[in-house]
């Protein structure tokens, strides 16, 4: 498939971290709520139960850039593990959001009896890492158009459903929500998302993003190959 070209190959599936994790109560967070910040740093890590979380990164300036979307049964918060330094890390309610969270103190109990719930939550790190090592470097090297390409491609993988023609259907992201992912403005991500459009590349509306993924990843290569890669 070309969109494997776009995006680091997945390694086998993870140790099933939630089988070494006893069982939490859940705890409920209203759409757009804060679960985390650097002003209320966190410890603990979670669990969404249900609805989806925004990862983001605050800048001095107060800006946001926009991580992840953490999507139900996965993990997130793994950064209150670093003690003794400010972090700039930002989680909130994307939608109407249930949790489960577990204070890095037991976490860290644990793991010296089960073994296999530190090698999962490596894992984790490790993959968050690669990921996000790729999205600097798209950064760093690519223009907004292909950032935004990219970044619908990774995004309706990890988000998406796969549908009887081939397309993948992905929640309504916002345009402000997008300009965060790639760093740049919402006009710019509007031009572009328009431009795709246009290109038939993806349809979107109040409802969600239908994205004929192969299609725009075929032309991410095709212009990077024209380009040079510039």
């Amino acid at each position: 498939m070309v969109s494997s070209f776009l995006s680091p190959a997945r390694p086998a599936p993870l140790e099933d971290v939630l089988a070494d994790l006893p069982n939490s109560a859940t705890t409920e967070y209203r759409k757009g709520q804060i679960i985390y910040s650097p002003d209320r740093p966190s410890s603990s890590i979670y669990l969404v139960a249900a609805g989806r979380v925004k990862v983001s990164q605050i800048a001095e300036d107060g800006s946001e850039i926009l991580l992840e979307i953490i999507q139900p049964e996965k993990l997130f918060g793994e950064s209150a593990f670093v003690h003794g330094c400010r972090r700039s890390e930002q989680a909130a309610a994307l939608e109407n959001t249930t949790l489960m969270i577990w204070p890095v103190s037991a976490v860290e109990d644990l793991v010296t009896k089960r073994p296999r719930l530190a090698v999962s939550l490596l894992q984790i790190s490790a993959q968050r890492t690669v990921d996000f090592a790729g999205r600097v470097e798209s950064l760093s090297i690519d223009k907004v158009e292909r950032r935004l390409a990219r970044s619908l491609i990774h995004l309706s993988e990890r988000l998406g459903t796969l549908q009887d023609d081939g397309s993948v259907r992905m929640m309504p992201f916002t345009h402000e929500l997008l300009s965060r992912h790639v760093a740049t403005s919402r006009e710019i991500v509007t031009q572009y998302m328009n431009r795709f459009r246009k290109k038939g590349y993806l349809n979107y509306s109040r409802q969600g993003i239908v994205l004929y993924r192969d299609a725009l990843a075929a032309e991410v290569v095709r212009t990077d190959r024209s380009a040079g890669g510039n």
